[in-house]
């Protein structure tokens, strides 16, 4: 199985049969154990969803085992691929009997359900001296890892932080192309790129209004974890600088919980996002393959008509309910939403619809909930997006909305010396 070397047979000879080390019911390990192995369908059986081949994406980098020893142990490693059965994993890669497993799942339960391993995501059985692994290290995230060890013929299962080492860094980058690849050869990552898509997407579309001569200027953790890179933590500060108007951002944690604010203090996050088209949606896994323009056209009545590829995902810009989604003559398939403060709008000529939408069903902002289509009375694939307020049609693009909830002024003063702080390099 794993043998590559005389140190390591040891780890892998089968053992003889041992009585089960916990005493459960048999019926209910027989059960949970069933479950276990009935979890590994659904990692097989996870379709890929439906993507346009004017969309590229890339596929899930999957390996097999890699072998290490670190401080006299030795750790397996594997990422979770298709095709992948939990309860295999554990025998194969931890050398984990049926009784273990389903000890393990019973040890778990209030923590992580080890039946939903993520296709992508990695898993570490870490070996010492016994025949098994006595430490379980699943990597649930890029910030939190899930840790089982055996104690005394127990698995104690806990939730912890990925130890990552974080050091500042500041990138500068200039537009010539388009956003996602003057980053990427930057040396921004496509996490980070997208995170600062989201940051920005109240006030600009990234879609449809980055022009060439803008730029971005980026304060972020760089990580490390055991001397190798890591993925990229938060976004600290950021400056972007769009047809000449300058945009901040500057992340603060409020009794724990962080989010992103401008210069004054007040929160980017509003009631609704820039434009329907995600750009995270559109871009996320882009390999140097054509990407196609998108662009917008404000007609009669103020709607926008977005020319992009069918399939383009299309995004709620607000939290909302369904009041329709159908067929409407000239519109097509269309989706109407109802939102808060007496705001409507309408999604049309879609070639299809999100998952579960349907008339009276919630949905949250950034949600998809259809795709680009030429459906109805329409010459060529495009989204028609339009917005009124209590009944009467309005412009979206010059929609003047509150800005975010403002920090109290003890905590602007928190905020201020943090914004201080970030101001030269943002220069």
């Amino acid at each position: 199985m794993y043998i590559k070397s005389n140190y390591l047979k040891p780890l892998y000879q089968n053992p003889a049969p041992k009585a089960p080390r916990k005493k459960s019911p048999k019926i209910k390990l027989a059960i949970l154990f069933f479950i276990f192995l009935a979890g590994g369908f659904f990692i097989w059986n996870q379709k890929a969803k439906k993507v346009p081949s004017e969309i590229i994406v890339t596929e899930e980098k999957c390996t097999e085992e890699e072998i290490t020893e670190e401080n006299n142990e030795i750790i397996v490693s594997h990422t979770i691929c298709e095709g992948d059965i939990p309860a295999k994993v554990f025998s194969k890669y931890g050398n984990l009997d049926a009784n273990d497993t389903a000890n393990l799942l019973l040890a778990s339960e209030d923590v992580y359900d080890f039946t939903n391993l993520k296709i992508g995501q990695k898993i570490d059985f870490v070996f010492s001296d016994e025949d098994k692994s006595t430490k379980i290290k699943y990597y649930q995230n890029t910030e939190n890892i899930i840790v089982a060890e055996l104690k005394e013929n127990d698995f104690q299962v806990t939730e912890e932080k990925i130890p990552y080492l974080a050091e500042e860094k500041t990138l500068l980058i200039k537009i010539d192309e388009f956003l996602y690849k003057d980053a990427l050869e930057a040396g921004l990552s496509e996490a980070s790129i997208l995170e600062i898509a989201d940051i920005f997407s109240f006030d600009i579309d990234f879609t449809t209004e980055i022009r060439q001569g803008d730029e971005l200027k980026i304060i972020y953790e760089k990580r490390t974890l055991n001397g190798q890179l890591a993925p990229d933590g938060k976004v600290l500060a950021a400056k972007f600088t769009n047809a000449g108007q300058e945009y901040f951002a500057y992340y603060f944690e409020l009794e724990g919980e962080g989010s992103h604010y401008d210069s004054e203090g007040h929160e980017l996050v509003r009631q609704f996002l820039r434009a329907p088209l995600s750009y995270r949606q559109i871009t996320s896994g882009y390999t140097g393959a054509r990407l196609h323009p998108i662009t917008k056209t404000i007609t009669a009545h103020y709607q926008i008509d977005y020319a992009a590829p069918i399939g383009t995902p299309v995004v709620a810009t607000a939290k909302g309910t369904v009041t329709r989604a159908g067929w409407s003559g000239g519109w097509g398939n269309i989706i109407y939403l109802r939102h808060e403060n007496g705001y409507a709008t309408h999604y049309g000529h879609l070639s299809a619809y999100g998952k579960n939408i349907k008339s009276g069903v919630p949905v949250s902002q950034g949600q998809v909930i259809g795709y680009v289509g030429s459906t109805g009375w329409s010459t060529g694939p495009h989204l028609d997006y339009g917005m009124k307020l209590n009944g009467s049609p309005i412009n979206p693009l010059s929609l003047k909305l509150p800005k975010g909830i403002p920090l109290n002024e003890t905590e602007l003063e928190k905020f201020q010396k943090l914004k201080k702080s970030y101001e030269e390099a943002l220069k």
